[in-house]
């Protein structure tokens, strides 16, 4: 096994070198498995031996900080609590993380129960009676755990008003459980194959526990048919539910649980940064590459067109992206625009971007199909991200996207210049008791180019967002477009 494990090391340190990676830019970590074994000191002289590299063996404080960090690393914002589930050993803790800012506490709980180290005494208990003393010691272990924690009145608030806490899960054994849940999600096939994000009710999360206690023949095959879910991974698939199904009975309420990419590799990359640089919104920062020159004026036009009820999400995620990629894709054969955009946040470039939820790779996805005019040859993929975002996030995608295509119609390089063609009003509009958007577009009186059909037709279309034929999943607001045409520079929005 140690020279298994010495000989990809030695790889590694090969890739390394191809991609030019200094010697002393490397930070070798062991954690609790490495901590645990009786050869240790062994294991790592010889990886130390074979390439230079000495092995940092982390204290099970350490362990459970850096993994933490790297769940912060995984989205913009995290409150709630954190489980890091590794071989051999689970840790416990609490977090708020926000601004680039991180709470939690100074140490996080670690318990003896990683995915293989429970796999091993569940093989080798006698009875069950001796199942029941296992399960008996997690629940006792944990709920000495949860004591110590001291979650913060604030967090508990958050928790009470949402109905449940939201669990953020990290480490090969639940990600492999993740991967389950998205193989029997009523959406199928599930549109987004990446784990990072993906979130699920804590019922369905305790469905699948419950389900996977025993497997059978049957069950066995099909987890080892199940994508991302590999043979070892499917062999402690009974420990990680016997787990699951024991720890969520002694648990504050769940409400979400949550499944994260990032882990001690990614804590220990997030702990350098500086505050100024997690505080950045990673859809901002994954989409600026993209950003024409203009890209700050394309956002202030667009939040111009949001009346107040906007859902925040668009105000705080959607917007700046779109404004970043809103000439992007014109480059594109235009009867394949709007299917690369649909595609674009899970397949295409921004399929490597850390840090987006899957609600929020759909909603750009879905408002970005709409900016190129959401004419796409098979409706399939559009509707699983309707379905996944529900009616009305849907409905609003829509109404930023077509909001987009208009001063994509009017701008369409890219670059605003000083003499504005176009101003956008929103505003909410209570008409017999029926929530509208009414939405005032200034046209500069005497352009030639916002007379052009292209333009009129992006126009247009905002309106017919809200015709009752155009509903998204039985959802819509009414839509009232009026045209101004004026000297645009004498309006204050």
């Amino acid at each position: 096994m140690i020279e298994s494990i010495v000989t990809c090391v030695q790889r590694f340190k090969s890739v390394c070198q191809d991609f030019g990676v200094p010697d002393d830019a490397v930070r070798v970590v062991a954690t609790e498995a490495t901590r645990e074994a009786q050869n240790s000191q062994t294991f790592r002289d010889e990886i130390e031996k074979a390439t230079g590299w000495e092995v940092e063996l982390l204290s099970k404080e350490d362990e459970g900080r850096i993994g933490a960090q790297g769940v912060a690393s995984s989205f913009s914002n995290v409150s709630g609590l954190v489980m890091d589930l590794g071989g051999g050993s689970t840790q416990l803790t609490w977090m708020i993380s926000e601004n680039g800012r991180l709470d939690m506490p100074d140490k996080a709980v670690s318990l003896p129960y990683g995915a293989a180290a429970l796999t091993k005494r569940l093989e080798t208990a006698i009875n069950d009676r001796a199942v029941d003393t296992i399960r008996d010691g997690i629940k006792n272990d944990f709920t000495k755990a949860v004591s110590t924690l001291g979650i913060p009145e604030e967090l508990q608030k958050m928790a009470d008003r949402e109905g449940g806490f939201s669990l953020y899960l990290s480490g090969g054994g639940f990600r492999g459980f993740g991967y389950l849940l998205l193989a029997e999600h009523e959406i199928q096939p599930y549109p987004i194959s990446i784990i990072n994000g993906f979130s699920a009710p804590a019922e369905k999360f305790t469905d699948q526990a419950s389900l996977q206690l025993n497997i059978s023949e049957e069950t066995s095959d099909k987890l080892y048919n199940t994508f991302r879910v590999s043979e070892r991974r499917a062999s402690q698939v009974p420990a990680v539910a016997f787990l699951i199904n024991t720890l969520m009975s002694v648990l504050p309420k769940i409400k979400t649980v949550i499944f994260c990419q990032g882990g001690v590799r990614e804590g220990c990359l997030f702990e350098t940064l500086p505050q100024e640089i997690r505080a950045k919104n990673p859809i901002v920062v994954a989409t600026e590459p993209f950003a024409p020159v203009s890209s700050a004026a394309y956002l202030q036009h667009l939040n111009h067109a949001l009346p107040a009820s906007t859902p925040e999400i668009f105000w705080q995620y959607i917007t700046p992206a779109v404004a970043n990629l809103i000439v992007y894709h014109s480059n594109v054969p235009k009867e394949s625009r709007s299917v690369v955009a649909l595609h674009f946040t899970t397949t295409g470039h921004l399929a490597t971007a850390h840090g987006l939820t899957h609600m929020i790779r759909a909603l750009l996805a879905l408002t970005m199909c709409e900016r190129w005019g959401g004419e796409i040859y098979d409706l399939t993929y559009r509707d699983k991200f309707e379905r996944l975002v529900g009616p009305e996030l849907s409905w609003w995608s829509r109404y930023v996207g077509s909001v987009a295509r208009a001063l994509g119609a009017v701008y369409p390089a890219g670059v605003i210049r000083d003499d504005e063609k176009i101003r956008f009003f929103g505003r909410d509009e209570n008409r017999k008791g029926e929530m509208e958007v009414n939405l005032r577009v200034y046209l500069s009186k005497g352009d030639v180019n916002l007379m052009a059909d292209p333009v009129d037709k992006a126009i247009s279309a905002i309106e017919k967002v809200g015709k009752r034929k155009n509903a998204v999943l039985g959802y819509r607001r009414k839509v009232s477009v009026v045209k101004d045409w004026t000297d645009i520079r004498g309006q204050d929005n």
